[in-house]
């Protein structure tokens, strides 16, 4: 009885780790330390509208544990799932004391994005940057091969295989200036994205997408120098958020984020709107390029993650912020 009953623990608990990642997904076991905001003083809290609820660096035994960058909550806002540069799918779940993030779960996973032939995507094509979920449906886009592309039954939860499907190019966009960097989700039948660096008129081209007919209609994004857009991402109120990051060899990095009101996104408008908080100098900050929201316990948060660019002199930098209102409460 007692080994029958062993049998179907171990068979219930393979079950759920089946059901946790695909099936062909590499396994990365991970470590952070916790960094302060301000780490000259960590007393520091508040960033303009943000408030810190905690940031890690992140470590993975796998090479493509690197160059993440689009970044979404999955698995009812669990684990966080990423997109990188080499062209992988990289999952690994925070956790948290209270409302602070402490630490990420050991075991992450890796696994490739797969072309519309079921290959792993290669040099041109796997330069991936920007991700959102709409249903059961992924949307990535990608850089130097400039595209978006769907991915649908994404479902892992109830069908592990469904990792390894592949892709449908839905969106080419016509010539512009620098690379696909930011997608975000506008309802159940729009996607917005918006391009990383600025035209000649120093606007942000930039597309909203019908993922049910595949029209798309233009409109553009207010630079603000010296910064580019690497992502969006939507709140609950339908608003969108911008992560936008600077470099340069005598300013260093830094990073800034703006809000963009709903009404405001209509085909042909230049968007622009409120700075909600600005990074640089003595902050801890990296090449910050994936932005992810989630509601919880009736709060707003924000998650940023950097892009190490494969570089030993950067860091995979996870940072946690609450939304305050306007009013600071």
């Amino acid at each position: 009885m007692r080994v029958a009953f062993a049998a179907i623990i171990l068979l219930s608990i393979s079950i759920q780790f089946a059901h946790a990642q695909p099936a062909d997904a590499e396994l990365v076991r991970l470590s952070s330390v916790e960094v302060a905001m301000m780490p000259q003083d960590e007393d520091v809290t508040r960033n303009g509208r943000l408030r810190y609820l905690g940031g890690l660096i992140l470590r993975g035994n796998n090479e493509n544990f690197s160059g993440l960058s689009g970044l979404r909550y999955v698995e009812d806002d669990v684990s966080l799932l990423a997109v990188n540069d080499r062209g992988h799918w990289v999952k690994f779940t925070p956790r948290f004391r209270g409302e602070r993030l402490i630490d990420v779960e050991r075991d992450g996973f890796i696994w490739s994005i797969l072309d519309a032939r079921g290959q792993p995507v290669v040099d041109p094509l796997h330069d991936s940057e920007g991700l959102t979920i709409v249903g059961d449906t992924a949307y990535v886009s990608f850089e130097r091969r400039h595209r978006i592309d769907g991915f649908d039954n994404f479902l892992w939860e109830t069908n592990p295989n469904a990792m390894s499907f592949r892709s449908r190019e839905i969106f080419v966009p016509r010539e512009f200036n620098g690379s696909l960097e930011g997608l975000t989700q506008l309802d159940d039948h729009r996607l917005l994205a918006i391009a990383e660096a600025p035209g000649t008129d120093g606007m942000m081209d930039g597309w909203i997408m019908d993922i049910e007919d595949g029209t798309s209609e233009a409109l553009s994004l207010q630079r603000v120098a010296p910064f580019n857009l690497t992502d969006l991402a939507t709140l609950p109120n339908g608003d969108v958020v911008t992560l936008e990051r600077r470099y340069s060899p005598l300013g260093g990095v830094g990073a800034r984020l703006r809000l963009i009101e709903a009404d405001s996104i209509i085909p042909g408008a230049v968007l622009d709107g409120e700075e909600l908080a600005n990074f640089g100098g003595s902050h801890t900050v990296d090449n910050m390029e994936g932005l992810a929201i989630r509601e919880i316990d009736g709060r707003v948060e924000l998650f940023i993650i950097s892009d190490n660019n494969q570089n030993p002199l950067q860091r995979n930098l996870l940072l946690a912020f609450e939304l305050m209102s306007a009013e600071g409460d």
